[in-house]
């Protein structure tokens, strides 16, 4: 046991030599660093852009972030600029157009900087000579919005009129280069199963990530639809012959046929044979031979939804009925 800590001194020994060692040095290095802090230097430094001054009738896209200078200032002056950073806003009010540019030379910015940094920052040089911006022209568009949706409805439910959407255009603000490239807006999807109560939904647009920047009238849509329960009723019609001549007698077989029409529970019991002309036209006949006619429905009642007919021809029994004219001297 005694050899084993006697092995074991001189480790001890160097560790607290090496421990006391790396105290000094960094001690030291400290103390040279606060002597040097005082000094001047030159160096460059990247600083956060904020703008401001973007004209009334134009939208700044994606302006540069950061802003790369030279600057001659005390050391630690510079060590925060190089380390924390600083944020300098730059007025655009003075921007400069050639063309279809706009763009601030660096005598703009590097005047601007020097106004924003503190006294005893010197500004140097300005890294890129000129700084372009791009800016848009700001316009609204109306775009149509358009149902995203799966539903399903419960047996013999049906929507009564139609789906709405409310509003069914949405103003869209924003740079011209981005808005002019959205045509439609979409909503998100709506599921609905086993419908059977009128539909009633606020519904979020589907705006792509891309434009979620741009402003938006309105960011959800109302969904209204009536629904209501559909069924079926058979009628007994008459059939009716247009523009047959006065001089013409026409018989159909059969004389009335069944009308098969579907439409809401809630309207079809107010429907009336007398809602309904089924009538085939005279004029078709091409010979005198034919001897039937095409039936077409002429009139329904806005309630009946769809409607068939038992058949869609009836035979035809013509007769002339012209008086004879007697002879000369008869």
């Amino acid at each position: 046991m005694k050899e084993r800590s006697k092995r074991n001194k001189p480790k001890i020994r160097k560790s607290g030599k090496a421990s006391l060692f790396m105290f000094f040095f960094f001690f030291s290095f400290v103390l040279w660093f606060l002597i040097k802090l005082p000094n001047r230097y030159t160096t460059s430094v990247t600083l956060k852009a904020h703008y401001s001054g973007v004209p009334e009738d134009k939208l700044l896209i994606k302006p540069q972030k950061s802003i790369k200078v030279a600057v001659n200032a005390k050391g630690f002056r510079l060590f925060g600029l190089k380390y924390f950073g600083e944020n300098v806003n730059i007025d655009l009010s003075g921007i400069r157009k050639r063309g279809e540019d706009y763009f601030l030379l660096a005598a703009d910015i590097q005047g601007q900087l020097r106004a924003a940094l503190p006294s005893e920052v010197n500004v140097l040089q300005v890294a890129a000579d000129t700084l372009f911006f791009n800016l848009a022209r700001n316009i609204t568009r109306d775009i149509p919005v358009r149902l995203k949706a799966n539903l399903s409805f419960a047996r013999d439910y049906r929507v009564y009129d139609s789906l709405v959407l409310s509003p069914k255009r949405v103003k869209v603000y924003g740079p011209d280069v981005e808005v002019n490239r959205i045509d439609t807006l979409y909503t998100s999807e709506l599921v609905l199963k086993n419908i059977d109560a009128d539909i009633d939904r606020k519904i979020p647009l589907a705006i792509p990530e891309e434009f979620r920047h741009l402003r938006f009238e309105h960011r959800e849509v109302q969904l209204s639809a009536r629904v209501a329960r559909f069924s079926e009723r058979r009628i007994i019609v008459p059939v009716t012959v247009t523009n047959v001549p006065e001089s013409v007698e026409v018989k159909t077989f059969p004389s009335e046929i069944e009308i098969r029409c579907e439409g809401p529970l809630r309207d079809l019991s107010g429907v009336h044979p007398s809602d309904f002309i089924v009538a085939g036209n005279y004029d078709s006949i091409v010979s005198d031979s034919t001897s039937y006619l095409v039936l077409k429905v002429l009139k329904m009642p806005d309630a009946v939804t769809s409607i068939s007919l038992s058949q869609w021809e009836v035979d035809i029994l013509k007769q002339d009925n012209t008086a004879q004219q007697p002879g000369k001297g008869q």
